[in-house]
């Protein structure tokens, strides 16, 4: 477990509500609003009191009014999870039989929230620019599509949140060691075969990403998954 960094004194502004405050919370704390499903109609997105577009329509999100001030904005911002994993763990595994060697070695993290704000998540506007999120989920977990931007749907929210835990099997590495008379008369004294694979499995219910580097494949490289195989001599 890690310890948890707050904000003991931070200059901030006097907020109207104790839930904005960031004095005393853990220093990842994530602030967004709190959804509340998607409109229905037409009708009840534009009886809403909200800053951030000019008009509203059924399909874009709904948000909590934390205030009560008959309004959606920054004033409704309250923690809604943490950026940084509360646990690290790990496992390191060597098993020997014979002449067989078996070296697994994996590590995890959980108790964190991952904010889908990368463009895979995040749709573009305009033509042609659908994240490949929207693509598979327009017809249930999407907001409304639209080739303008619609402000209200893409603010920091628990709709763009998720538990980023997982556990990923790092290396796994089978090997044999070979040992035949008469090696030591030319002054080998063992063979050693093996394949090794690196980045082989990841548990977690992040899919198509990966938690471990959420931009990874994204906008920066990959983490590779990847194998190789050699020998080594001992003389």
């Amino acid at each position: 477990a890690l310890p948890r960094s707050k904000y003991e004194r931070i200059d901030e502004a006097k907020y109207k509500n104790d839930y904005q405050y960031r004095t005393g919370k853990p220093v990842d704390t994530y602030f967004g609003l709190i959804t509340d499903g998607r409109y229905a109609t037409d009708e009840e997105a534009q009886k809403v009191n909200q800053l951030f577009d000019a008009t509203l329509q059924a399909g874009d999100l709904k948000y909590v009014d934390l205030n009560n001030d008959g309004a959606i904005d920054n004033n409704d911002m309250a923690p809604i999870g943490n950026t940084n994993p509360r646990f690290y763990y790990a496992i390191n595994i060597d098993l020997a039989y014979r002449n067989f060697e078996l070296h697994i070695v994996g590590d995890g993290k959980t108790g964190f929230d991952i904010p889908m704000t990368n463009r895979y998540f995040m749709n573009g506007w305009g033509d042609n620019t659908y994240s490949q999120f929207v693509a598979e989920n327009i017809d249930s977990r999407y907001p409304r599509l639209t080739y303008n931007k619609v402000n209200n749907n893409f603010q920091a929210s628990d709709f763009w949140l998720m538990k980023g835990n997982y556990f990923k099997i790092q290396n796994i590495e089978l090997a044999y060691n070979l040992q035949v008379a008469g090696m030591k008369k030319v002054g080998l004294n063992k063979v050693r075969f093996f394949v090794r694979g690196a980045n082989l499995l990841t548990i977690s219910k992040v899919k198509d990403i990966d938690p471990e580097s959420v931009n990874s494949g994204v906008s920066v490289y990959p983490l590779n998954r990847t194998f190789t195989a050699g020998f080594n001599l001992t003389f």
